[in-house]
């Protein structure tokens, strides 16, 4: 019998009459979790600023998944484009203990699998979703200490955004469906998702692992 997915609450749990507790508890054991946007469903396109300042936007560009990155100096804004043949998102906070746990693998798959630099097309790009209240005045600070590369989205961006785009760590978590945490998902090139679990276990690394494989076919860096 598998054992519960070990996640952290996001707000307060309510309290449920015995039954219903047990109940629910026997759909958990004998059920997999998973996140609320299942594989198949469209991915909601999104903007947010990194802790190292720039703008990480991710929508669809000429039917293609597309990532946009923009740092501001000055007066000056630089725009890089680049079409990679997927996205994974997931959603953590500094306080989630199994979030943390699941972050070096991040880093390991944004090691393996992430574009060379100046690379446009193809790779995976890894990026972390901050559901910290205070956002990169908390995460910044948590970032510099780990050895982590790939980007932690946790403000707003600087440039205003259309509705149909999340600008907020807030609303990204409304618009995938976040209850508890780490959530992951995996978007491919048409900006569908492939892959979605909750929780932080060496079973669900081993899936994610298996679906990146998939998505990436023999693509190499």
């Amino acid at each position: 019998m598998n054992l519960p997915v070990r996640t952290a609450k996001l707000g307060h749990m309510k309290t449920f009459p015995k039954i219903a507790a047990a109940a629910a508890l026997a759909l958990l054991l004998g059920s997999p979790v998973l996140a609320v946007l299942k594989p198949g469903a469209k991915f909601v396109p999104f903007s947010l600023k990194n802790v190292d300042g720039k703008d990480y936007t991710v929508t669809m560009e000429d039917g293609k998944l597309t990532l946009i990155v923009a740092e501001t100096a000055g007066a000056e804004t630089k725009i890089v484009k680049s079409h990679p043949a997927g996205v994974l998102v997931d959603f953590w906070a500094t306080w989630c203990v199994p979030c943390r746990k699941a972050m070096p693998h991040m880093q390991r798959l944004n090691e393996t699998h992430g574009p060379a630099a100046g690379q446009t097309e193809g790779g995976l790009i890894v990026l972390g979703i901050a559901l910290d209240d205070a956002g990169g005045k908390v995460v910044r600070p948590f970032y510099q200490k780990l050895k982590i590369t790939y980007p932690l989205l946790a403000d707003p961006p600087a440039a205003a955004q259309p509705e149909s785009v999340a600008a907020t760590a807030k609303d990204m978590k409304k618009r995938y469906g976040v209850q508890d945490i780490p959530v992951v998902y995996l978007i491919d090139a048409s900006g569908t998702i492939t892959h979605a679990h909750i929780g932080a276990t060496d079973e669900l690394a081993a899936k994610l692992d298996s679906a990146i494989a998939a998505l990436l076919g023999g693509e190499k860096k």
